[in-house]
């Protein structure tokens, strides 16, 4: 296939797409990210594995907008695994990405989780002036998740520091956030958090009231079980310390473990709880055997370990040596199987870390050919933009060749009807008609002449015209013509009706050449008169003409080296269109020729 300059934008273009879309052939490309749904099977994950995974894909993550997130959950994941070094910086960096987004709510977390993994550092002060920043964002923002958030934070580090007045403040202050909202759930949590900070300072009062405001809530159909089975065997734990009530301590105990059995639960704290106030009775009897149920359900090695050392205790109080040895066996067996099973563990994280170190390697190197494929999409881009902008200037070219084309044609019909030989001759015979004493005829024709150039330069700047301009002009000089070859022929032109009462436009100058050719050469040697027809027709929504004479007839033969007005035509029929080029015919007939083409209706 020849390949011509108008061909060359569409081979580029081609060969770009088929580089494309080899390179998206790859199995690595990139994929659309799905970050939430990606963020919700992560936390599905062990703790230990979510770093592994956060940190991986900021290794293979070519999104900056997404950087901040990744820091900030990669911290989270840290903060739970208790690396606060680790989650600190990670945090920090979330906090200074965030700052330059202004995204004021993530950043306000951003600050509130900084400043919690600082407390857990120790370093209360820097904690505070963070979950400060955070607590003012969200005030700013009317945001009561992030306040109460910030309070809970502040709370935990007054309880650190001792001060208890300030803890049970922000605590109290959280709740009423929560009361405000309406947020029964958020009250429940801070309710208990209160009588949890009560309990520890042995005030079994005011953390029984607290309890008992849970309850009042009525949202025990919304607490999930095993948080209201806890409630209920903390009320009987701290209803019996503070009252001494054991009935009513059983009560609770009582509803917690029917919780536990309608719920599938294992009640481990509650039959501990019962054991240890079985105990206080010194109900020995009692007390093993609610610490047995525990060390029976209790799935924890380690815990089973202390759990013995607790029963270990009740059975030395009864004096049973021989239960006694035979449960130092048991807790000697369940020691070294518990140091088979941390070993176990250890081989079992190793395996986990190596299987985490290959997934990197294979990230990283998924990495490397995502860096590779987008150098190659961008010398894609780099090529098609090229063979954009070379198909455009040889486009471009093509159009100002055309228009050069169109122009010296325009000139060359110029000089061939307006010659200085043909203006000579027409005012040379105006010139004998004024010797002849003709006045009015020589006037008249004058006026022709002097209109007929008026309409050649005029016509000769537009693109097309009206028929009945183009016809009004043939008529002027025809009628010259006829005056100066005084009256050797005669002309007619016949219009179809429907042609003449809509505008239809046609390009200037197209019938001039040949009624210019009939007359020079089909007149030249006749003894008769000669008669010029035009025919302007509509067939099948085009224009149509024919230029008949009968004159000499058509000779293709007799030509000299020079070009014609019908040579300068045929080369614009061939510009304008290639069906207009193929509807110009030259034919002889009886007497005379005639030559047709037609335009598509303009």
């Amino acid at each position: 296939m020849t390949f011509y300059p108008k061909h060359i934008g569409l081979f580029f273009a081609l060969f770009a797409s088929f580089l494309f879309f080899n390179s998206c052939n790859n199995k690595q490309e990139t994929r659309q990210f799905n970050f939430e749904k990606f963020k919700k099977r992560v936390k599905t994950y062990p703790v230990y594995k979510r770093v592994a995974q956060w940190d991986s894909l900021m290794k293979f993550n070519t999104n900056d907008s997404l950087l901040p997130y990744l820091y900030y959950q990669r911290g989270e994941a840290y903060y739970f695994m208790d690396k606060m070094d680790y989650a600190a910086k990670d945090f920090e960096t979330a906090v200074k990405l965030f700052e330059k987004r202004k995204n004021k709510k993530i950043l306000a977390e951003s600050y509130i989780h900084l400043g919690a993994a600082y407390t857990d550092m120790g370093q209360t002060k820097i904690a505070s002036q963070n979950i400060l920043k955070g607590l003012n964002l969200g005030t700013e923002l009317n945001n009561p998740e992030i306040i109460s958030h910030a309070y809970t934070e502040l709370a935990h580090i007054y309880y650190l520091n001792d001060d208890i007045r300030n803890t049970i403040k922000y605590l109290k202050k959280t709740a009423d956030l929560y009361k405000k909202i309406k947020d029964t759930i958020g009250m429940s949590i801070i309710y208990n958090n209160i009588a949890m900070v009560y309990k520890k300072q042995k005030n079994n009062e005011p953390a029984i009231e607290y309890l008992n405001k849970i309850l009042d809530l009525h949202i025990e159909d919304k607490i999930e079980p095993y948080n209201l089975m806890i409630l209920y065997t903390n009320l009987g734990t701290l209803t019996f310390d503070e009252t001494d009530d054991k009935k009513k301590a059983y009560e609770y105990y009582n509803k917690a473990l029917d919780i536990a059995a309608r719920n599938n639960i294992k009640p481990v704290r509650t039959y501990l709880s019962i054991s240890k106030l079985n105990e206080k009775l010194n109900e020995i009897d009692s007390a093993r055997f609610y610490m047995e149920k525990v060390i029976k359900i209790s799935n924890d090695i380690k815990e089973k370990v202390q759990l013995y050392d607790r029963l270990l205790k009740l059975i030395l109080k009864q004096k049973n040596d021989t239960a006694i040895l035979h449960l130092v066996n048991i807790k000697d067996s369940i020691i070294q199987l518990n140091k088979k099973m941390t070993v176990a563990s250890n081989n079992k994280a190793l395996q986990n870390n190596m299987k985490l170190l290959d997934q990197q390697k294979e990230l990283l190197q998924a990495k490397k050919i995502n860096k590779k494929n987008k150098i190659i999409f961008i010398f894609i881009i780099i090529v098609f933009i090229l063979g954009l902008i070379i198909s455009f200037q040889f486009n471009r070219f093509d159009i100002l060749k055309h228009k050069q084309e169109l122009i010296v044609l325009e000139q060359k019909i110029l000089r061939s009807q307006m010659s200085p030989h043909f203006i000579f001759n027409v005012l040379s015979s105006i010139q004998n008609s004024l010797l002849e004493n003709n006045p009015i005829i020589s006037a008249t024709y004058l006026s022709k002449f002097a209109r007929l150039m008026r309409q050649n330069f005029d016509y000769i700047r537009k693109k097309q015209i009206k028929i009945q301009e183009e016809l009004d002009m043939i008529r002027n000089y025809l009628d010259t013509q006829k005056f100066r070859f005084k009256d050797k022929f005669d002309y007619q032109i016949n219009v179809d009706k429907e042609l003449l009462d809509k505008d239809y436009f046609v390009p200037p100058m197209i019938l001039q050449p040949f009624v210019e050719n009939a007359i020079k050469h089909g007149f030249a040697n006749i003894s008769y008169k000669g008669l010029i027809t035009i025919n302007v027709l509509k067939k099948n929504n085009k224009i149509c003409f024919e230029i008949i004479d009968n004159g000499a007839g058509y000779n293709p033969s007799d030509k000299d080296n020079k070009e014609h007005a019908m040579d300068i035509f045929k080369k614009r029929l061939l510009i304008w269109g290639k069906d207009i080029y193929e509807s110009f015919k030259i034919t002889g007939v009886k007497q005379g020729t005639k030559v047709e083409f037609c335009f598509n209706i303009m």
